[in-house]
């Protein structure tokens, strides 16, 4: 039973970190809090990939968790981060998680038999700097992660620029633009086959070098219903590159995300 907890609680992670990451690109970066406490929970769903690469995709549950105190320090379900910030721009760092990847399914667990004999990932704490910068009506942002696990220890860099416009007093829209950087340790854990995961699987062997991942299009939008409710929905449609684009294991080089989540604000 303990093991079926893990296994679900990470399962939600999965998909409520890449829905936070995503909204943390966009206009989230610059919303300003009014009080010492700003606190946002809610819960929807996301439609994914199984894992990146692949053509299959999976319904996920996702948690929505956003409590920031004094516009200094910040916890979501994309980590903990404490910032400092001047007029237009903020700086900061904090911790991270990355769910790894599972080679196979079960009730618990949401995998791909493709991947069989090819490993899990493990789970893995992450070490984040960020930096966003307000020019005109687009935010600016960077963030260097380093993942902290054996087995899954690379670093990944992204740029982005993200543009949020409200439309009416209710209704807000935020596009955005990215690209992620990885390491050769990112890029040959999650993309490259070695010669016993080859024996294992049946894949060719590869080597996956450093270099661009992918880049992608981000769009959001956000109906408030009152003072307090809300629905946010996102969507990222995103194009693998470079030697992940080229791994055996990738099915499908673009990659789609979209999730819904009715929210409350306190």
């Amino acid at each position: 039973m303990h093991q079926a907890l893990v296994c679900l609680s990470r399962i939600a992670a999965c998909a409520a970190i890449a829905v936070a990451i995503f909204v943390s690109r966009t206009a989230a970066a610059q919303d300003r809090p009014r009080g010492d406490w700003n606190v946002t929970l809610g819960a929807g769903a996301a439609v994914r990939p199984t894992y990146e690469g692949s053509d299959h995709y999976i319904v996920s549950p996702v948690p929505f968790v956003n409590v920031i105190w004094r516009d200094m320090v910040s916890l979501g379900v994309d980590g903990l981060s404490t910032y400092w910030r001047h007029e237009n721009l903020r700086i900061g760092g904090g911790l991270t998680f990355a769910t790894g990847r599972w080679q196979s399914s079960g009730t618990f667990q949401q995998g791909d038999g493709r991947l069989t004999g090819m490993g899990d990932i493990p789970a893995a704490l992450g070490l984040k700097g960020f930096a966003d910068y307000k020019l005109g009506p687009a935010i600016l942002n960077v963030s260097l992660t380093k993942f902290t696990a054996n087995g899954n220890d690379g670093v990944l860099v992204n740029f982005g620029i993200g543009m949020p416009y409200k439309l009416t007093e209710t209704l807000s829209v935020r596009a955005s633009v990215s690209a992620d950087w990885a390491d050769q340790s990112y890029m040959q854990t999650y993309f490259g086959v070695t010669p016993t995961q080859s024996i294992n699987s049946g894949y060719a062997q590869y080597n996956a070098g450093a270099g661009i991942k992918d880049v992608g299009l981000g769009l959001g939008l956000t109906q408030q219903f009152g003072p307090h409710w809300a629905l946010v929905t996102n969507g990222r449609l995103s194009r693998l590159t470079g030697d992940a684009e080229n791994s055996p294991i990738v099915f499908s080089k673009t990659q789609a995300l979209l999730m819904s989540a009715f929210t409350y604000h306190f």
